[in-house]
């Protein structure tokens, strides 16, 4: 694999490689192959080295997505780039929004936004880019999911820088989307022997004194006397002492 990836060049890119060696590869379509295909030569990416994602789960279709550490690097490439600044735009324990430097933010601020802010060397006026919390914050069983739980400044971050390198660069990275934008691909559920695992929703409303109660009811019910009618009499016999009510 390393030997692969030492010599990798974007105009050898084949399924075979992709399915031999990347992730969710051997699940794709020949369809989502060549589009991943197509995809990395148009903007020579490396999908070994994460330049960009492949993201397959099971029937579901393939995500094809670019990653921010791609944009930043190709920005810097160009002749034209002059610096890229980032931040997060909160609400103070006094109602004012502030805009804050880089992606932090104290605990009495609420995250609502992100802003991101590049500079190019042929025009004085900075391209600009802010994003809204609640538009691209990644929902999970009804909650933020892992990523934008334990960083949202920084997830939203991405998604601000993402954006205004692409609107500063629009003939560079035309046609592509940042991993923060797309949503996390739900897993299918396993099944065995026709039971479905239970999803996460499931799990945190499960009541165990509940379901302890109605088991020890269920066992009471199996443990009582079973009671059998003889066909012929019509009698009502019982199981254990065998006399007739």
């Amino acid at each position: 694999m390393a030997n692969e990836l030492g010599i990798f060049s974007v105009d050898k890119l084949n399924m075979t490689t992709i399915k031999d060696y990347l992730k969710g590869g051997g699940q794709a379509s020949d369809d989502e192959l060549i589009l991943l295909i197509n995809l990395c030569k148009q903007n020579n990416m490396n999908p070994f080295m994460k330049e960009v994602y492949f993201i397959k789960y099971g029937n579901q279709p393939a995500q094809i997505v670019v990653s921010r550490d791609f944009y930043r690097k190709r920005a810097f490439q160009n002749p034209n780039f002059a610096g890229v600044e980032v931040g997060v735009i909160v609400l103070n324990k006094d109602g004012v929004l502030e805009h804050n430097e880089g992606t932090f933010k104290t605990p009495d601020q609420e995250l609502v936004g992100a802003w991101a802010r590049v500079h190019l060397k042929n025009t004085e006026i900075p391209v600009y880019v802010a994003v809204s919390y609640d538009e691209y914050v990644q929902m999970k069983d009804g909650r933020p999911n892992k990523m934008w739980t334990n960083k949202p400044c920084t997830m939203l971050g991405k998604v601000a820088e993402s954006q205004a390198l692409r609107m500063a660069f629009p003939a560079e990275f035309s046609g592509t989307y940042g991993e923060e934008e797309y949503p996390e691909p739900e897993k299918e559920p396993r099944e065995v022997n026709g039971v479905k695992e239970p999803d996460r929703a499931q799990i945190e409303s499960f009541d165990k004194e509940d379901y302890a109660a109605r088991k020890i009811e269920e066992l009471k019910e199996k443990a009582q006397p079973q009671k059998e009618v003889v066909e012929e009499t019509g009698e009502v016999i019982d199981e254990i002492t065998a006399e007739d009510f």
